[in-house]
C-alpha cells in the first residue's frame, strides 16, 4: 500500500510539472494588450484545469504520513500555490466577462471588410444599370458577347442578378456575424463557469491541506 501511495504522489508531481510546462508555453510570448490572446489563453487554462487539479489531489493524498521533511516543505509551498491558483481562476472569470464585447466588435469589422466591398460592387452595378441608356447597354452586351437578347431583357436580367447577389451577400454576412457571436458567447459562458468551479476547487484544496502549512 505504501508503494502504491508513493506512485500516486509521483504521478501527481509529474502532472504538476506538465502543468508548469503548459503555463510557460501559453504565456510566452505574452500579448496582454490583445483581447483575443487573453480570451483564448484563459480558455486554454480552463480546458486544461483538470490536470493540475488531479495533480494536487494525488500529491496531497494521505496527509503527512511517511513524508520526509523536505517534501513537507514542498507541500507547504504547493498548498499556498493552490490558493493562488484559485484566485487566478477567479480572475479569469473577469476576462470572460470583459473581452467578449470587444472581440465581437472586432469580428464584425472583419466580416464587414470581407463582405462590404462585394455588396458595394453589387449596388454599384444596380446604380450604373439604372442610369445607363440603350447605347451603353448595347455596348455592354457587345463587350460580353451577348446575343439573342433585347436591351431591356439583358438589362433586367443583369439588374436582377445584382439585386440577388446583394441580398445573398448581406444574408451571408448576417449569418456569419450571428454564428461567430453565438460561438463567442457560448465559450465565454462555458469557460467562465469552468473558471469559477475550478477556482472553488482550488480554494477547497488549500483549505483541506492546512496540515501541510
Amino acid at each position: 500500500m505504501t508503494s502504491f501511495l508513493v506512485l500516486f504522489r509521483f504521478v501527481g508531481y509529474g502532472l504538476l510539472l506538465l502543468t508548469l510546462f503548459d503555463v510557460v508555453s501559453a504565456v510566452i510570448p505574452p500579448q496582454f494588450s490583445s483581447p483575443g490572446w487573453q480570451f483564448q489563453t484563459a480558455g486554454g487554462f480552463v480546458e486544461r484545469s483538470a490536470v493540475p487539479l488531479i495533480g494536487f489531489i494525488l500529491v496531497f493524498y494521505d496527509n503527512h504520513e511517511a513524508r520526509k521533511k523536505r517534501e513537507l516543505i514542498v507541500l507547504r509551498i504547493l498548498s499556498w500555490i493552490a490558493l493562488l491558483s484559485g484566485v487566478f481562476y477567479f480572475a479569469l472569470v473577469v476576462v470572460f466577462f470583459i473581452t467578449p464585447p470587444t472581440l465581437n466588435d472586432l469580428s464584425q469589422k472583419q466580416v464587414a471588410a470581407q463582405y462590404e466591398p462585394r455588396i458595394a460592387q453589387a449596388k454599384q452595378i444596380q446604380t450604373q444599370l439604372g442610369k445607363a441608356d440603350a447605347a451603353q447597354i448595347e455596348a455592354l452586351m457587345k463587350n460580353n458577347r451577348v446575343t439573342g437578347q433585347s436591351v431591356e431583357m439583358f438589362k433586367s436580367k443583369v439588374m436582377q442578378e445584382a439585386v440577388t447577389a446583394e441580398k445573398n451577400l448581406t444574408t451571408q454576412a448576417d449569418l456569419t456575424n450571428s454564428g461567430q457571436r453565438l460561438a463567442l458567447f457560448k465559450n465565454a459562458i462555458k469557460w467562465g463557469l469552468g473558471a469559477l468551479v475550478t477556482g472553488v476547487i482550488f480554494v477547497r484544496i488549500w483549505a483541506g491541506t492546512a496540515w501541510a502549512r
